[in-house]
């Protein structure tokens, strides 16, 4: 499927009322309307690596009484505080970066499963959309998938469940527990318990496989 094909698919999804778009960002338009919708596709669409415009750098800037406070009881020098704060600073915009590197990665591997991915955050709590027919083709069942980078990065509003949606929700890693991870769990949310599935995304949802597609990205 290209862009267009499976932004149609999310509008559906939608319309159907297992979801919500995101609410528009601007008072000029109407949630769902033209407008709102063209500017959803936009985010959409520039969200995908092809269209990806380069990363300005984050104009957040440290909190000073924060690093005052871990400078007098730490009795760090003014260069190790700023030297610590650049870092802390750079963890932070990276660790944003890795959320949706994911999504990238996993998209990677589901799309030939028909996964759809909703990148630019455009439906909210939910990442992933699959519709799926039974073996008549006579009706169909929408699957939505929700990623999490930790088991402990999950709020309140991410945490819900939608009535008459199957939201399938899945973390990475443990963060209490780095001597394993979580993707044998997503192997088995995604199957659809498909032996030929599960044995080709076990080969291709793994950290080490991860670690190499960060590898290429800038």
């Amino acid at each position: 499927m290209n862009l267009d094909e499976e932004f149609k698919i999310i509008k559906e999804f939608v319309k159907e009322g297992k979801a919500n778009f995101l609410k528009p960002k601007s008072d000029k338009y109407k949630s769902n309307s033209k407008e709102h919708l063209v500017k959803l596709k936009e985010y959409f669409s520039n969200a995908r690596p092809e269209n990806k415009k380069e990363r300005k750098p984050s104009k957040t800037q440290n909190d000073e009484v924060l690093w005052e406070f871990i400078k007098s009881k730490h009795e760090l020098t003014e260069d190790q505080v700023k030297e610590y704060s650049k870092y802390h600073k750079l963890a932070m915009t990276y660790e944003t970066i890795l959320g949706n590197f994911l999504e990238e990665f996993i998209y990677k591997n589901l799309k030939e499963f028909n996964w759809i991915w909703c990148s630019g955050n455009i439906i909210q709590d939910i990442d992933f959309i699959k519709k799926t027919n039974d073996k008549e083709n006579t009706q169909y069942n929408w699957v939505s998938l929700q990623i999490k980078t930790s088991d402990n990065t999950e709020n309140a509003p991410a945490s819900r469940v939608r009535d008459g949606t199957s939201i399938l929700k899945w973390y990475r890693r443990f963060s209490k527990d780095n001597t394993k991870d979580n993707w044998g769990e997503l192997v088995n949310l995604v199957s659809e318990n498909n032996e030929e599935t599960k044995k080709i995304l076990e080969e291709k949802l793994t950290d080490e496989k991860y670690k190499e597609f960060l590898k290429t990205k800038n």
